[in-house]
């Protein structure tokens, strides 16, 4: 319990149960935790790519349990400078919501861990933004 709470607070995360999205905002982003690539490709289950602000590369992570026969979902923010380069990003306009389950894992990371790629194509970024969702 105690190293949840620790980890936990690490990390901007919501407060809500069951919750599929989060509303992203100049002001959470002082909460997201700070990563260095190496670390976020060091990740079991990667969080997920959402989009790019001038300073920062934004990913947002879900994690769901299921408890006493209810499901319960937490997410997670972190972010990279933006000096690290990607391939096939896009700039994000704040504030917005996003469902991260609707976004890109990261797909190749470079020897040297000085940039990445996610997948190629314009419709990865409308379905992350929810343009266009079905």
């Amino acid at each position: 319990m105690i190293l949840s709470v620790i980890l936990t607070g690490q990390c901007y995360s919501a407060s809500q149960t069951n919750q599929e999205s989060l509303q992203v905002t100049q002001a959470s982003l002082t909460d997201f935790r700070q990563l260095s690539i190496r670390v976020l490709a060091a990740y079991k289950t990667p969080p997920r790519y959402i989009g790019s602000t001038p300073k920062w590369h934004l990913f947002l992570k879900k994690e769901s349990r299921k408890a006493v026969g209810k499901r319960f979902s937490t997410i997670f923010g972190y972010k990279i400078p933006r000096k690290h380069t990607i391939d096939n990003g896009w700039d994000l306009a704040l504030p917005i919501r996003i469902d991260p389950d609707r976004c890109p894992e990261v797909s190749h990371y470079s020897d040297d861990r000085r940039r990445f790629s996610l997948p190629i194509g314009e419709e990865i970024a409308d379905r992350c933004m929810g343009i266009n969702a079905k």
